[in-house]
């Protein structure tokens, strides 16, 4: 059910639907752009949880994805329990944040940003954001992202 609606759009596009070749090519790149976000932003639990894991180890990535339990950690890793929908978009937004920092920092780097009090957060940590974050939507989580994407531009 991903990406259905700019799925189609990117299917008609690649038909040709527009007699003019630069109004053609913009619908292709839109509808593939759209198809692109989409994906981006779906979690994929069962991808995502190694990654966080080595990268920030257990006890940091269960205080991020809101006060988990180690043993509620290590089940929804490993697949026997799956994974919560208010698990998985803040996993989701971990592994998309790792994305853009690593780049810039070691392992250990990663996890010092996410633990740093920022001025942009007005004095609070990204993990301490994260955690605190009601949805995908809080305006400071969006701040926390945009910190760490601003190390990949």
């Amino acid at each position: 059910g991903v990406a259905v609606e700019p799925g189609a759009r990117l299917r008609q596009a690649t038909r040709g639907r527009s007699t003019e070749p630069l109004v053609a090519r913009a619908e292709l790149e839109r509808a593939l752009a759209d198809m692109l976000a989409a994906v981006a932003a779906s979690p994929r639990p069962h991808g995502e949880w190694q990654p966080a894991r080595e990268l920030l180890g257990d006890e940091l990535l269960a205080r991020v994805l809101g006060g988990l339990s180690m043993s509620s950690l290590r089940r929804y890793a490993a697949g026997t329990r799956a994974t919560p929908d208010d698990v998985a978009w803040r996993l989701h937004v971990v592994a998309t944040m790792l994305s853009f920092l690593l780049g810039s920092y070691n392992d250990y780097g990663v996890r010092r940003w996410f633990e740093r009090p920022r001025v942009r957060l007005h004095g609070a940590s990204p993990a301490a954001v994260l955690a605190e974050a009601a949805d995908e939507t809080d305006t400071r989580l969006r701040e926390a992202v945009a910190l760490a994407a601003d190390l990949a531009a």
